[in-house]
């Protein structure tokens, strides 16, 4: 049978407690109600008798006088006086002999009886004397003293009895109060004990409930808690794999551009030396890639190793710093090293050391802004080191603050990404420091405000100072077929792009096929551009700081046509899931192109759209 609910159990109690409370009063009341009328019909017996025993009494005591004055008075009227007298007596006496079975009354009645018939007969003995002589005679005086004698015993007897009646009663009443108390204590004491019992059940059922009602609702708070990481799970790495996408296809867009430019042989020295350069710094910029994914597999493998070996950290940041040192200058960013020569030698990795540093420096110089200050600081404290990256930049969002150790996760995400990026650099710098013994801590006061990066690293004991180990990335060189560019002369291009290596490649690919070709790096520029320019086509990328692509095409198709706003777009991507295509196109691009786009495809692509506009123009309107 199924447990029962508490709310049916509480019921069930009441009730029953109800029925026992109802079945007691009722008992009690019956009981009372029976005791009263035995005790009444017993006591108004003994009183009917007493009260005729009286009656007989009075009735003798009249049959006397009345016997002694018929003497005296007229014979005939005095005679049937006396008779009628004596039948009262002897009414009486029967009518008690018919209640009472008692044997001492029924022998005080005869005798009675028997002393009325004696006086009876001493009257009729007088009487008849009488009315033979004139002379009226005297009655005997002991037939009428043993009639009074036997009516007083019989009346003195009938109240003793009356007495012991109502003493009977009394100690039945008695006797019935006590039990009734018993009766009441005792189902009293099984209510109380029921009761408890049942507030004793009820209690446990409640907690019982209770609990697997708890045990529901934590169940249920855990499920939604699992659903929602599960869910942010899912998010997160569709939006890493889309950034992955993003990162890597970045990089190959201008190194396929410059080399399609390259071996078409249409570049003078400059541009040459010029694609070459940075050609070098997309592979450098793809095998960090790599290298991040890859260290990110060996940390979640457990096969992330370091060659320990004593080291000094003073070259480690020196080389560290002068390999940020371009990009500082490029940003016109002030790059201090306050390094403590004494600080001390530690046991450690110094190609892991070098990347934390890379990274810490790298990421302060990438968020500070131009004419900004980035400041390394190397100092002991005690039984440790302390490294402080300090810069003052766009600082960290308090929200996003906790999480910025956390793997795939950045500031920004989607398509309006201000800066490049997988978001695993801090996550394989936080296990590499701890890897060390170390731990490193990130603060900064709010966006705007600059940050701060803190790694402390335990001092051994003894050490001796190490060599240095350099880093090294490979470069990858690919054979590609024959290039034969389309030519555009006359096609006006206006590009945006925001990434200043694919910006130029594209501009030098327009311009070298005999385009008027210009561009913008936001949204802003490019909108004032457009309206003076008024291309032939438009080549936007989709990912861009602040306002992105779809933000662009928007504006534009909000223009009148003859303002450009049917000019056709290209929309250039690193983006290549199903969904984003879909966007692209919706949003109001004639055509998107995957990067690393293929030159020759983009160029033939421009030249189409183009040719399509030039002739929707020229047609006269029917």
């Amino acid at each position: 049978m199924a447990e029962w609910s508490f709310q049916r159990k509480l019921l069930t109690g009441v009730i029953v407690l109800c029925a026992l409370a109802v079945a007691v009063g009722v008992t009690s009341m019956n009981a009372s109600k029976g005791m009263a009328a035995r005790l009444g019909r017993e006591l108004d017996a003994v009183n009917a008798n007493v009260t005729d025993a009286r009656q007989l009494q009075l009735a003798g005591l009249g049959a006397i006088l009345v016997a002694q004055a018929a003497l005296l008075g007229e014979a005939s009227t005095n005679e049937s006086v006396e008779q009628a007298g004596s039948q009262r007596v002897r009414k009486l006496v029967a009518q008690l002999e018919r209640r009472i079975a008692e044997p001492e009354t029924r022998n005080l009645l005869a005798t009675v009886t028997l002393a009325e018939r004696v006086h009876q007969d001493a009257f009729e003995l007088a009487f008849a004397s009488r009315m033979q002589t004139g002379v009226t005679p005297r009655m005997s005086a002991p037939p009428a003293a043993q009639l009074e004698l036997a009516l007083i015993s019989l009346v003195t007897h009938l109240e003793a009895v009356q007495v012991r009646a109502l003493a009977l009663a009394r100690l039945a009443t008695d006797r019935f109060q006590r039990w009734l108390v018993m009766l009441t204590i005792s189902a009293s004491l099984f209510l109380v004990a029921l009761c408890v019992w049942f507030v004793n059940a009820m209690g446990s059922s409640f907690r019982v409930q209770m609990n697997a009602l708890t045990r529901a609702e934590r169940g249920q708070s855990q499920a939604r808690v699992t659903l929602s990481q599960v869910e942010a799970a899912s998010h997160l790495k569709d939006e890493f794999l889309a950034t992955v996408s993003h990162e890597l296809r970045n990089p190959l867009a201008p190194i396929l551009t410059w080399t399609q430019l390259l071996r078409s042989g249409t570049l003078d020295e400059e541009k040459t030396r010029r694609a070459l350069e940075v050609i070098e710094r997309s592979v450098t910029s793809q095998a960090q890639l790599i290298d991040d994914l890859v260290d990110v597999s060996r940390v979640a493998s457990g096969k992330f190793r370091l060659d320990v070996r004593p080291i000094d950290v003073v070259p480690v940041i020196r080389s560290a710093a002068e390999s940020q040192g371009p990009a500082s200058d490029a940003k016109q960013i002030r790059l201090q090293l306050v390094l403590d020569e004494r600080a001390g030698v530690i046991s450690g990795d110094s190609e892991r050391l070098q990347q934390v540093m890379w990274n810490l420096i790298s990421n302060a110089i990438k968020f500070t802004p131009k004419g900004g200050r980035v400041q390394v600081v190397l100092r002991r404290v005690e039984s440790h080191i302390e490294i402080e990256v300090s810069d003052s930049g766009s600082g960290i969002d308090p929200e996003f603050l906790p999480h910025v150790f956390e793997p795939f996760r950045q500031g920004t995400g989607g398509s309006m990404r201000r800066h490049g990026g997988l978001g695993l650099g801090l996550s394989i710098v936080r296990h590499i420091v701890e890897l060390h013994g170390g731990e490193i801590s990130a603060f900064s006061e709010g966006l705007g405000l600059g940050s701060k990066f803190l790694v402390k690293i335990p001092l051994p004991v003894t050490a001796t100072a190490p060599g240095m180990l350099l880093r090294r990335h490979p470069i990858a060189r690919d054979l590609l077929a024959p290039v034969h560019l389309a030519r555009l002369d006359g096609v006006h291009v206006m590009i945006v792009e925001d990434e200043e290596s694919a910006f130029e490649a594209l501009l030098v690919l327009f311009q070298s096929c005999g385009a008027d070709a210009r561009g913008a790096r936001s949204v802003p520029e490019a909108m004032t551009l457009f309206t003076k320019m008024k291309p032939d086509v438009l080549v936007s990328d989709i990912a861009m700081p602040g306002e992105d692509g779809y933000a662009l095409i928007r504006k534009i198709r909000r223009l009148p046509p003859e303002q450009g706003g049917a000019t056709p777009a290209v929309a250039l991507t690193a983006y290549a899931k199903i969904e984003d295509r879909v966007t692209i196109l919706a949003a109001g691009f004639q055509m998107y192109l995957s990067k690393p786009a293929d030159p020759n495809e983009l160029v033939a692509v421009v030249g189409s759209l183009a040719h399509r506009h030039s002739s929707k123009e020229s047609t006269p309107p029917a």
